[in-house]
């Protein structure tokens, strides 16, 4: 393998686009958070309004 000099380093292109995977990601961390808040929500409704379930 041949080094490359300071001009074809510079013609290099390339890992920084968005990929669907990377998409895909970022889909899922928000649907994570979004279900999070809303399961803590339920909580502290049903803990304001004296419906918890007992164990």
């Amino acid at each position: 393998m041949r080094e490359l000099d300071k001009n074809e380093m510079l013609k290099i292109d390339g890992g920084a686009g968005f990929t669907a995977t990377m998409m895909n990601a970022i889909y899922k961390t928000i649907e994570i958070i979004f279900n999070i808040g809303e399961a803590f929500g339920s909580y502290i409704r049903r803990k304001s309004e004296g419906k918890m379930c007992d164990f």
